[in-house]
């Protein structure tokens, strides 16, 4: 088996589904959750954890088949994109070709990967299912949008592949509050550990260490750069 990783990494976070389309479905004011996504996507980018992305790309014919024929996350379209601060510095960014090959150590090499997809599965797509089943982590961290599929999707099939998976409760966005916390329930009950976005991250406003560490750099490079 090809290495995905040159070592064992302590925590791997698993974005699902953070998209603009997702994000306005139903109108429900989300921003409690959203700013929670912010601090885990802040974290990681401060403390250099590996994140894996999930992206919703359906093809324009398709939304026919959803239930309100609304043209959500179609291949292409602005609504497809990711929320820009989910988004790390070093990423690179897979299609839903039906392919299974991966560059050698890619989380080593590229601190975000984003896989899209055609359907709520993850593991429907070739790549993520390798990266997702073969990675070896001491914890998978999930959060993002679409409790009762994607998220839940995502939580069996790594807890079939018998990881361990901690959600990110505060950080979990459903269609509505009560199927949201039967989800939870469910994925509880199969194993996985609820957690909150205080407790990993702590109570340090890590958005602010983020934007103070950008900025540091961009005063070295400025003062490296005028000596």
């Amino acid at each position: 088996m090809v290495g995905l990783l040159r070592r064992k990494p302590r925590r791997v976070l698993i974005d699902i589904d953070t998209q603009i389309d997702a994000v306005c479905l139903n109108g429900r004011d989300r921003s409690l959750s959203l700013r929670a996504i912010r601090r885990l996507c802040a974290w990681a980018r401060v403390y250099k954890y590996p994140v894996i992305s999930t992206s919703l790309s359906r093809r324009a014919d398709s939304v026919f088949d959803l239930p309100d024929h609304a043209p959500r996350c179609v291949e292409g379209s602005p609504g497809q994109e990711k929320i820009h601060y989910t988004l790390l510095p070093s990423v690179v960014r897979f299609g839903p070709e039906n392919r299974l090959d991966l560059p050698r150590n890619i989380l080593s090499t590229c601190q975000q990967v984003i896989f899209e997809k055609r359907i709520e599965d993850p593991f429907t797509q070739p790549r993520a299912d390798r990266l997702l089943t073969d990675i070896k982590a001491d914890e998978l961290i999930v959060f993002g949008i679409g409790a009762e599929n994607a998220v839940k999707e995502t939580v069996l099939g790594l807890l079939n592949r018998r990881k361990r998976v901690l959600i990110v409760a505060d950080a979990i966005i459903g269609r509505e509050d009560k199927t949201t916390h039967l989800a939870l329930r469910l994925m509880e009950t199969k194993g996985a550990k609820i957690v909150t976005t205080e407790s990993l991250t702590g109570k340090s406003r890590l958005i602010g260490q983020a934007g103070a560490l950008q900025r540091l750099k961009k005063a070295l490079s400025v003062a490296s750069s005028s000596n």
